[in-house]
């Protein structure tokens, strides 16, 4: 196993990873520095390569999400041009062990980058990208337990790393009542309407009843809270949303949809229509439950504004692409997995029945077992927020990007978003890193 080398003697680093728990837990990999004893010589707290200063930290009990700025506007911090990362050490959320994951923001490939949304007359977007933002997926106590250390490359290309710290010693508390969807909804440029109808013999009383407590107002408004929950699972800030925005929503009751599915309604600029299974004959059906519904409906709007490949880049002969139709229905559910649904009881026999497939040829139409429609790729996606919390927000960028639209798969994606992390981790390591934490995660619920 090959980690950073030479890093004593300031030779250009070789960047090569693995999955890197910390030795304190049960899994045997060692430490990324696990050789590495960084001193500090000078007492001035930010000279030399000194622990980022912490500008702000907030923490969103949804999404399970911590997020940290560092201060880079801050004139005392010398070493701050040099700083790419931090190597963190936090709680798993699924497994509950402790981990440590570096962090080193792709911003070659993604500081800038702009993508056309070609179902909006080819509109230009831009990921505006920084150095200066670390997101952590882990629980409650895992904040109050996080630490982290500052990783910097020097004029020469060595890499050089400060002390260890903890984050709750830092001059800065951090703000554990954030609600991001709140913040997005609060924020966003055109708050989207939410409107009700039928065309089946249930009333959309019945959406007020079940969501509502019988008012069509409050229904509405929690309609609302799903969409901006996806909003904020799926995008960085309400004021560049990864995805092509709409002004009407209207959830629609019908009959023979099996399941549901979204449409542009009435035009892909002005809005979307979720057509929702009526469940007539079928009055006790989980569709019509809480939080079922919920989930269903979140899956839904994430197609609603879903930005798409052009093409997959395995294609088996003689049936559909592995990887775009595991994208379109994957991605969906990684949102909603982020925004508590990992912890469902459906989602527990979805991890069981994903970790025992085979890697490879898992089924007849898919090469490998993370291409699976649905829930399969989703919860894998979802998952890959342990190596940068940001993985789902990154996804709708690298779909539009030129190098990887006309043959995307979730592999080369990963390969971008880890590239100044983990360059050299392959998908079947992390797929076997993720049936370990799902284990674990079954065990414990």
């Amino acid at each position: 196993m090959n980690y950073w080398k030479n890093l004593i003697l300031g030779a250009l680093a070789t960047l090569t990873f693995f999955s890197c728990y910390g030795e304190e837990d049960s899994f045997a990999v060692p430490s990324i520095y696990k050789d590495y004893q960084f001193t500090n010589t000078d007492d001035s707290g930010l000279a030399g390569y000194a622990v980022a200063p912490v500008k702000e930290a907030k923490y969103d009990e949804i999404l399970n999400e911590l997020y940290i700025t560092w201060d880079g506007s801050n004139s005392t911090w010398e070493k701050r041009s040099e700083y790419v990362g931090a190597e963190v050490e936090f709680n798993s959320l699924l497994s509950g062990k402790k981990i440590k994951r570096v962090i080193i923001p792709n911003v070659g490939d993604f500081g800038n980058l702009t993508v056309k949304k070609r179902d909006y007359d080819n509109e230009p977007s831009t990921l505006h990208l920084s150095k200066y933002r670390t997101v952590v997926v882990t629980d409650r106590y895992g904040v109050d337990e996080f630490r982290f250390r500052s990783i910097y490359k020097d004029e020469s290309g060595a890499l050089q790393m400060s002390d260890w710290v903890k984050l709750s010693d830092q001059d800065v508390e951090v703000d554990k009542n954030y609600v991001a969807w709140q913040y997005f909804k609060s924020n966003v440029v055109n708050p989207v309407q939410v409107t009700f109808s039928t065309a089946s013999s249930k009333p959309i009383s019945a959406l007020a009843d079940l969501v509502g407590q019988g008012d069509e107002a409050k229904a509405k408004e929690e309609f609302q809270k799903w969409y901006y929950m996806d909003c904020a699972a799926m995008s960085f800030d309400p004021y560049n949303l990864a995805f092509d925005p709409y002004n009407t929503l209207d959830i629609h009751i019908a009959d023979g949809v099996g399941v549901a599915n979204a449409i542009d309604w009435p035009s892909h600029k002005a809005g979307r229509r979720i057509n929702y299974e009526a469940s007539v004959g079928n009055p006790s059906s989980d569709l019509w439950k809480l939080p079922d519904m919920q989930h269903v409906m979140m899956h839904e709007m994430g197609h609603c504004v879903e930005w798409m490949p052009k093409a997959g880049k395995y294609i088996k002969e003689g049936v559909q692409d592995c990887d775009r139709q595991g994208y379109q229905e994957g991605w969906p559910d990684a949102v909603k997995i982020a925004s508590k649904g990992y912890n469902l009881a459906t989602q527990k026999a979805e991890y069981q029945s994903a970790i025992q497939k085979s890697y490879r040829d898992p089924q007849s139409d898919k090469y490998f077992v993370w291409q699976i429609d649905y829930n399969t790729s989703g919860a894998f996606m979802s998952w890959l927020r342990l190596y940068n919390g940001d993985f789902v927000r990154m996804l709708p960028w690298t779909v539009l990007m030129d190098d990887l639209t006309d043959k995307w798969s979730l592999e080369d994606a990963v390969k971008y978003v880890l590239k100044d992390s983990y360059p050299n981790i392959t998908m079947e390591e992390l797929w076997n890193e993720y049936k370990t934490e799902v284990e674990a995660f079954l065990q414990n619920n």
